[in-house]
């Protein structure tokens, strides 16, 4: 059996394409979809062997360079080992997509334990706690 670490692949998101399983990726966690028509046009899936295994999208303020990092869902069929590499290999994407378009700082707002564990790896700060986020839609 070889020990060869395969290579993951980051690709932007198909909204068209990838929506459903994503959606499937959500409930199977036992969370909410996310509208379609609140997710940014700048996501990315990351990939192992042609399979999916994590996602998450960049909201970019049009002012000054600060993004926000949301909806990150691994696939429920992951080992625990996978899903901390692809979240790993997810974040460095996005990371280089901020980088590239001079974005200095990416905010993100986590509730699940090992998502905020994964983050902080990374290199996210910890700033709050005890937050309530509410949502506003000023269309019906």
């Amino acid at each position: 059996m070889s020990s060869e670490i395969k290579p993951y692949v980051a690709r932007m998101i198909d909204l068209e394409a990838d929506y459903p399983m994503v959606c499937e990726w959500w409930t199977a966690h036992g969370w909410p979809a996310v509208p379609r028509d609140m997710l940014p046009k700048l996501g990315c899936i990351v990939e192992l062997d042609g399979v999916p295994k994590a996602a998450a999208w960049l909201y970019m303020d049009n002012s000054v360079g600060v993004a926000m990092l949301e909806w990150t869902v691994t696939n429920p069929g992951n080992t625990p080992r996978e899903s901390l590499r692809s979240i790993n290999h997810l974040l460095g994407a996005l990371k280089e997509v901020a980088l590239e378009n001079d974005y200095g700082v990416v905010l993100a707002a986590l509730k699940n334990a090992g998502l905020i564990r994964a983050f902080e790896k990374f290199g996210f700060h910890n700033n709050d706690s005890g937050i309530t986020h509410l949502t506003l839609f000023t269309r019906p």
